[in-house]
């Protein structure tokens, strides 16, 4: 199904149009948040959200940031939670995959730890049960229909900056980004059910179990029961 996404002023549900002329749209309403930036070696990067010590800027279409996640993409320690041990990442992988999640309406990002980039993040609004590979049961006792959703992904490229709460504070970054510019009711994230450190991580940022999900990621060769979370803006 073609997909079109506009502009909008403030954040808003999707919708489905069902039939224009003999074709069937997907249209997207996206809030795209008005950035910070921060000048760096004469670029201009856009910043999501900044803290102390950690900034989130956006991934850029460019060879620094694809040649830092294909060094992430090839970390065993990285791979065993992330795609799988079995997937082997090139650059020209790396470079197809930015532009189709681009093209889903997810928002790619590079978590910086004092200018040093470490890991990677991102976010996207959650449209249905459908759209989360959820049961519709389980997700309607969670989210309410009017309900603004973004699920998040997040991992920690540099082995060495894990195990200190920074991808703790780094979560608890970005969902302030997302309750208070992006104007979330709910973030969900869906670790694997064996991954315990990212569960715990998760907890500490606040979020919550919700329900499993059977059989809902492949990796090696195996479907792998995924944990729903979720946390709730604070403010609403």
């Amino acid at each position: 199904m073609p997909v079109i996404f506009l502009r909008h002023s403030e954040s808003g549900q999707a919708k489905v149009l069902q039939n224009i002329g003999k074709c069937q749209f997907k249209l997207y309403f996206v809030y795209f948040a008005p950035y910070n930036k921060r000048h760096k070696g004469g670029e201009v990067l856009k910043i999501i959200a900044e803290g102390e010590s950690i900034v989130i800027r956006k991934m850029e279409a460019r060879a620094e940031d694809f040649q830092l996640f294909l060094r992430w993409m090839t970390d065993p320690e990285t791979m065993k939670y992330w795609e799988g041990m079995t997937e082997h990442f090139t650059y020209e992988r790396v470079v197809k995959k930015y532009w189709q999640t681009a093209e889903e309406g997810a928002q790619q990002c590079i978590i910086e730890y004092n200018q040093l980039p470490i890991g990677f993040c991102q976010f996207y609004q959650v449209l249905s049960a459908a759209d989360y590979e959820v049961p519709d049961d389980q997700y309607k006792k969670v989210v309410a229909p009017s309900e603004t959703v973004y699920g998040i992904d997040i991992f920690l490229g540099e082995v060495s900056f894990r195990n200190r709460g920074i991808g703790t504070q780094s979560i608890i970054l970005l969902l302030k980004a997302l309750f208070e510019t992006m104007g979330a009711d709910i973030v969900l994230i869906d670790p694997k059910v064996h991954n315990a450190r990212a569960i715990r991580c998760y907890h500490k940022a606040g979020f919550e179990d919700y329900f499993i999900a059977p059989h809902r990621e492949l990796q090696d060769g195996m479907y792998h029961d995924s944990l729903i979370m979720g946390i709730r803006n604070p403010q609403k």
